[in-house]
């Protein structure tokens, strides 16, 4: 019976031993995994991602859009971004914000684009005149930069 027994206590050493150190690698990993996945903050609360993304500004309450920076072999890029649909709006050169209305306009590659933050509203136009006076206006500016 002792023999059965000790037999029994270095089976279940080995075992427990063996587990110990693959269950500490697993959560190891895991924990690396959950590190790597969660968006890193700046100083000023501006979401900072692994791949080299740096928000640069974000609008809206209900529907969250952001302009962020990417950069890739030295060459820096611009997004206009939906984060509630994870999704592109354009690649943009300049952008700015109104003062007086809840809206963000940018130039890019699709054009004009025009945000109303507040309603998630988008117009996109490869022509101006698709464009109130005053968002021409706001466009005109955001040109001669």
């Amino acid at each position: 019976m002792n023999n059965i027994l000790k037999k029994l206590i270095i089976v279940s050493l080995i075992i427990g031993g063996s587990i110990f150190p693959v269950s500490f690698a697993f959560i190891k990993t895991m924990n690396w995994i959950n590190y790597e996945l969660e968006p890193k903050y700046d100083s000023e609360g501006k979401m900072i991602c692994q791949d080299g993304r740096n928000t640069k500004t974000s609008f809206g309450k209900r529907n969250e859009f952001t302009i962020f920076r990417c950069s890739s072999n030295g060459k820096v890029s611009w997004f206009f971004y939906n984060r509630d649909k994870n999704k592109d709006i354009d690649k943009i050169r300049y952008f700015t914000r109104s003062s007086s209305s809840p809206c963000v306009y940018t130039l890019g590659e699709k054009g004009y684009t025009k945000l109303n933050y507040e309603t998630g509203e988008i117009i996109q136009s490869k022509n101006i005149n698709d464009f109130s006076k005053e968002d021409q206006e706001i466009f005109n500016s955001l040109e001669k930069k």
